[in-house]
């Protein structure tokens, strides 16, 4: 895959810049192939490489637009969190040194002895600009770019008064001398030669000779880019970036000022021709969004690329599934399918709910007997019990007494017309008569021992049963697992046939499963539905031997 990525290095490399500027066109238009799989991981550094070289052969000046392009596809290929393209320790371009006459010269250049002549200019040229300009704001202008190049210097106090000062005499300057918009002021007719758009010319570096600074505080282009240049600056000093010291922080009157100093920045944009209030608009956008960058880079640039969840559910196919009453129709209203195995066994273990929940199995009512002993007991004079301690009187008693009598006793709804009686009293007379009813002979220490037999024999009962579970788990323990192999089972369904139903009923297998196997067997054979169907049983037998054994253990 690197080898078309070394074909145009060598490409690259042999051509002239003109010839360079036209092949890159490819190299832009497959930006979508250069990021695919098979070439990114493998030529993405020698792409990377290519554009480097390049951009050392171009001239600022004079390739300008070219250099963007590159620099545009470098950003199109590479994604946003590539560290080799990101400047995460907010380094600045310390390099880009702007040079200027720092000494003021003669007004009148030496000849000696030459013959000096003086160039003829037209009347026009001889017109020169309103605005009071010396050589003292010349070198404060230019002066400015340093503190641009590197704004730390702001945080030191002597350079900070030096840049406050400056900045404010240029900002003056500009207020004093504001430009017309020579668009809307004049309509001139085009001429032919005008009518022909030429391509705009971009700079990197303006030249900074004295003699040139009236015009171009006369170019509204130029007196943009100075005024966002301030902006830039005004936005770092207040920023909160991570690599900043603690030295490196302003103080109150210090923040005042660059407010006050971005309001007049402001002002002057909207000012400043052609569409000033439009450019103004789009520049605070542009910082605005800085600041989202700037928090972002704070983070340590996370990606913006969210990583794919490693248990993606693939669509399947769903399986036409029948409705409820054509379940019900083919089952004559016996079974009823919920499309859950287990589901359709609970709903189907009894037709009638309430039968189901009148079973013995689900019976958690104490009987009469058991639950008075007590009570039966301490109502014998006998007992000597005093009647703060008798159950008749606690709350939490009376209240289960009162539940329990109302579902079991036929002492509980008596019609009689003996006035309300308090809830003790009301209980001592049913306790009394419930102890005649269990045996009118009987005496209360007999009637409490019969009940404590009573409770031996069911704990015997309990017992036998675990005997009789342990047996049972003794016997699944020793008894060998039936386990099947593929060829058992193809050739046991070979020998059933079509009397593979009989087989599943003998074998133990759910009628709601030998119903299913019976619906799905329209187009299938039927050693193949036995074959299934004997599948089935066998993993049932084990799962219901491995449970069993877990119960026991």
């Amino acid at each position: 895959p690197s080898t078309p990525f070394l074909m145009m290095a060598d490409i690259f490399d042999m051509l002239t810049i003109e010839r360079c500027e036209a092949i890159f066109d490819l190299v832009e238009d497959k930006v979508t192939v250069w990021k695919s799989e098979p070439f990114y991981e493998s030529g993405k550094n020698y792409l990377l490489r290519m554009c480097n070289d390049l951009i050392r052969r171009l001239s600022k000046s004079q390739n300008t637009v070219f250099c963007g392009r590159i620099q545009l596809f470098l950003s199109r290929l590479f994604p946003l969190s590539e560290k080799s393209a990101l400047n995460l320790a907010s380094q600045f371009n310390l390099d880009n040194l702007t040079i200027y006459a720092k000494q003021e010269p003669n007004d009148e250049p030496p000849c000696d002895g030459i013959k000096c002549e003086v160039m003829e200019v037209d009347e026009s040229g001889q017109q020169h600009s309103s605005i009071p300009i010396d050589y003292h704001l010349y070198r404060k202008f230019w002066a400015l770019q340093d503190y641009f190049r590197r704004p730390t210097q702001c945080y030191d106090k002597t350079s900070w008064e030096t840049f406050s000062q400056y900045a404010s005499d240029v900002m003056s300057i500009f207020a004093s001398y504001k430009l017309d918009d020579v668009s809307s002021s004049q309509k001139k007719i085009p001429t032919p030669l005008q009518t022909y758009q030429h391509p705009q010319n971009f700079f990197a570096k303006y030249l900074t000779s004295e003699k040139l600074l009236n015009l171009q505080l006369s170019d509204g282009n130029f007196r943009r880019y100075v005024l966002v240049q301030f902006l830039i600056i005004f936005q770092y000093l207040r920023a909160a970036i991570k690599f900043k010291t603690a030295v490196h922080s302003l103080t109150d009157e210090q923040s005042e000022w660059i407010r006050e100093s971005q309001e007049k920045v402001i002002k002057l944009l909207c000012e400043t021709p052609p569409c000033g209030e439009q450019f103004c608009t789009s520049v605070k956008h542009i910082l605005d969004r800085e600041e989202h960058w700037n928090n972002w880079k704070n983070d340590s640039c996370p990606s913006f690329i969210k990583d794919k969840t490693k248990d993606q559910s693939k669509s399947k196919t769903r399986l036409k599934r029948n409705r409820i009453g054509d379940d019900l129709l083919a089952s004559s209203g016996k079974c009823l399918k919920l499309g859950n195995h287990e589901l359709t066994r609970l709903w189907n273990l009894n037709v009638d709910n309430m039968d189901a929940c009148k079973a013995e199995s689900r019976v958690f009512l104490p009987r009469l007997d058991e639950f008075f002993v007590n009570a039966i007991e301490q109502a014998d004079p006998e007992a000597m019990v005093e009647e703060q301690y008798k159950d008749i009187n606690q709350q939490n008693f009376q209240w289960k007494a009162y539940r329990l009598l109302a579902r079991s006793s036929p002492h509980f709804f008596v019609h009689t017309n003996t006035p309300g009686l308090p809830i003790t009293v009301h209980l001592k007379e049913i306790v009394d008569k419930m102890a005649k009813d269990i045996n009118p002979n009987l005496t209360t220490s007999e009637i409490k021992s019969e009940v404590a037999v009573a409770n031996d024999d069911d704990e015997i009962k309990e017992t036998q049963d675990d005997h009789v579970d342990d047996d049972m788990r003794n016997d699944v323990e020793s008894s060998p697992q039936l386990q099947l192999t593929k060829e058992q089972i193809h050739s046991v369904a070979k020998q059933v046939g079509s009397m593979w139903m009989i087989l599943g009923e003998r074998l133990g297998v759910q009628p709601d499963d030998l119903a299913y196997f019976k619906e799905n067997s329209d187009n299938i054979e039927e050693v193949e539905v036995a074959v299934s169907m004997l599948t089935v049983w066998q993993v049932c037998l084990v799962v219901i031997n491995t449970v069993l054994k877990n119960m026991w253990l």
